[in-house]
């Protein structure tokens, strides 16, 4: 799948990125946040590192050349960090290196909350399976590994600190709570290059800082970084000064990842649905037109209610490629086995992450970008967003713009439908954006039975247009 994301409003926003990193590449690391367009704040002095966190807008911790008052300066930065909701890159440099340094990592996670935690193979190694290595690299140890292990060991950690993994090296691999992906190209010139990872370490925090979700910032890192290695296999040589001024040049950057593992496949021009679930008629009828998501929206019914209404709608379903949704209920939605769509006022979306496992769909509801970036660093599988018209099954919902909605789906990686008011002849209104696809409600389900399969036919040519 394609990803980008602009660095426009990052520029022109320059948030503050307090960065406690490694004074061997500090420079390095300053000069990659400043090509991003954010603002790098080079301190590691205890006396000032809570106040400078708290004006930060993101916090970078690189456990390289540690001394008492960086380690005392880390976890005041960090105890602020968590309390101010200010989003954490962790890059645990040559963490199995020394007593110290594996005793303050083991520290670092046990006490405070990680948005990314970005290292080679045998940094996220030893955080996950405790093997000890010499060095701040991988050298050449993981050349005989295959994906798959990379892929685990970064799913472990994941598991373990609820924190996106980024795993460095022979393959690039970014994983979170339901998905996992692999960025392609690279090259073993980024090995010659002292502090390569501190740098990618450093575009991670300045992305946070935008703001964008921590699997995005993470994979976007990535991309860009691969992108360089491979333009360098042409030219055979690189240096950080390439890096640097690549990064300097760009407006937005975009790039190929290949998903691994994701209880979600991007389709684009979906047909998403939605009722109380009381017509079977209707719903198998925009079944026919191409439905590819339906959503049973019943507010008053009973768990009792809702399970019979599963078992009939499943029972149309069963020679259809539709996804089952339930709305709100995750109790309904476990014992069925369906996906489910969450408000902000439900069930926390990391607890349904939690109930229903890794590979289950789970919608949220967001109508900005901080609360898209919640839903998807908690685990959401999509994002429902809106409305953009007045609706009849929603009087006091609240209208959101498209700039808005562009906001939404450049700071996220997951699918954002938009919703609300949406029909046939105001769908022209979204025509600038590439959408995954749409949701609609009254649009298909409050016209006459005989219709509805046309409709959303209809409703899908336009969304290819």
């Amino acid at each position: 799948m394609q990803i980008k994301t602009s660095l426009i409003k990052l520029r022109k926003q320059s948030p503050l990125v307090h960065a406690i990193t490694n004074s061997v590449t500090s420079s390095r690391v300053a000069d990659i946040i400043l090509s991003t367009g954010a603002r790098p704040m080079m301190s590691d002095f205890s006396i000032e590192a809570q106040e400078i966190t708290k004006n930060s807008q993101a916090l970078l911790i690189n456990l390289g050349m540690l001394n008492e008052d960086k380690m005392k300066a880390i976890r005041l930065s960090l105890k602020t960090a968590n309390e101010n909701n200010i989003p954490v890159v962790l890059d645990p440099v040559g963490v199995a290196s020394s007593k110290v340094r594996r005793d303050f990592a083991n520290e670092l996670l046990e006490n405070y909350k990680f948005n990314v935690i970005r290292g080679n193979y045998n940094e996220i190694n030893y955080l996950v399976n405790k093997v000890e290595f010499t060095g701040v690299d991988s050298q050449n140890e993981d050349e005989n590994l295959k994906e798959k292990t990379f892929k685990d060991l970064a799913i472990k950690l994941n598991e373990k600190t609820k924190a996106v993994i980024l795993i460095s090296g022979k393959y690039e691999i970014i994983a979170d709570s339901s998905k996992v992906f692999s960025i392609p190209g690279g090259n073993n010139l980024l090995r010659k290059i002292t502090g390569a990872g501190d740098m990618e370490t450093g575009i991670i925090a300045s992305l946070l800082a935008k703001p964008i979700s921590s699997f995005k910032a993470a994979t976007m890192a990535g991309i860009f970084l691969r992108q360089i290695a491979s333009q360098c296999e042409k030219n055979k040589s690189i240096n950080p000064q390439d890096i640097i001024i690549a990064m300097g040049k760009l407006d937005e950057f975009e790039g190929k990842a290949t998903i691994l593992e994701s209880p979600y496949e991007l389709k684009e021009g979906l047909v998403y649905g939605l009722d109380p679930g009381n017509n079977l008629l209707k719903i198998k009828n925009a079944l026919k037109g191409g439905m590819d998501i339906y959503q049973i929206r019943d507010k008053e019914a009973d768990d009792e209610t809702l399970g019979k209404k599963v078992l009939k709608i499943r029972e149309i379903m069963k020679d259809f490629p539709c996804l089952l949704v339930m709305n709100d209920n995750l109790k309904v939605a476990k014992k069925y086995d369906l996906a489910v769509h969450l408000g902000q006022e439900d069930e926390l979306i990391s607890t349904a992450r939690k109930e229903l496992g890794r590979n289950k769909i789970i919608g949220a509801t967001a109508k900005n970008l901080k609360e898209a970036i919640i839903a998807e660093n908690m685990g959401a599988s999509y994002i429902g967003s809106g409305a953009f018209f007045k609706t009849q099954t929603k009087d006091d919902a609240q209208i959101i713009s498209l700039e808005d909605l562009k906001d939404i789906i450049d700071g996220v990686t997951i699918p954002v439908y938009p919703i609300g008011g949406i029909n046939l002849k105001n769908l022209s209104y979204f025509k600038e954006i590439k959408l995954s696809g749409v949701c609609m409600s009254s649009a298909i389900f409050s016209e006459d039975q005989n219709k509805i399969e046309n409709i959303v036919k209809n409703i899908r040519k336009k969304l290819k247009k």
